[in-house]
């Protein structure tokens, strides 16, 4: 007589693998995860379309995406920061996620710099200026020049060694407009323009507003200073 409870060695054996086998089959309704490759594609795509030609783009982690449902639909990407630090954001339309990547973009580009030490309160010339590669990593954040020509003409406000690249807080435009000085403006309204003559009420530098007034009726009005004159846009 067969004793109760025992069980034949391939009965056991077959039971033990059907449970590894349900254990290990995909579950029902379960949503495929995002791969995070074709997001580190996408950032760099998207990056590159306005980072220098030479550059070398680093991303930080993408892995999170993984934590995320397969994306159905287009990746966008947008990008913001200065260079060379950038963050870009992949948005996924169907399943909507949206994941952040850290960039850092390695790369030269040509600015300008002193060809010869200049001492505060110099007026630069075209002799002291040259353009020169250099890693967007030294200037990061900083307004530099990338033509001499735009330098030219404006007053050093710190000594500068030989080398030194020249950015918005060393160097000063030079005055383009004197206070009281009878300019003309240049009045844009929509595709007509009209020349108006005015009284400038304060000087000004490339890029400044100033305000200026009509001496026939009196009225003031903004004007920004531009290479070509003053100018202010009445409308569109």
């Amino acid at each position: 007589m067969r004793q109760a409870g025992r069980v034949r060695p391939g009965v056991r054996h077959f039971a033990a693998l059907a449970g590894v086998a349900v254990l290990l089959a995909p579950q029902p309704g379960r949503a495929a995860q995002q791969d995070p490759a074709p997001v580190a594609d996408a950032v760099r795509r998207a990056v590159a379309a306005t980072a220098p030609a030479n550059a070398t783009i680093a991303l930080g982690p993408v892995l999170g995406a993984r934590y995320m449902r397969a994306c159905t639909s287009p990746l966008t990407v947008t990008v913001t920061g200065t260079l060379p630090y950038l963050q870009a954001t992949a948005h996924c339309g169907a399943p909507v996620w949206i994941l952040y990547v850290s960039v850092t973009v390695d790369a030269h580009m040509a600015v300008v710099v002193a060809s010869r030490p200049i001492t505060a309160g110099q007026t630069l010339e075209s002799g002291d200026l040259a353009l020169r590669d250099e890693p967007i990593s030294l200037y990061a954040g900083r307004s530099v020049f990338y033509q001499a020509e735009d330098a030219v003409g404006a007053t050093a406000v710190m000594s500068l060694p030989l080398g030194a690249i020249l950015t918005g807080s060393s160097i000063e435009e030079p005055l383009v407009v004197q206070a009281g000085q009878s300019i003309t403006v240049d009045a844009r309204s929509g595709g007509v323009d009209i020349s108006i003559t005015g009284t400038a009420e304060q000087p000004g530098r490339l890029g400044d507003t100033i305000i200026v007034t009509n001496p026939s009726s009196g009225r003031r009005f903004p004007a920004v200073v531009t290479r070509s004159g003053a100018l202010v846009q009445l409308g569109s």
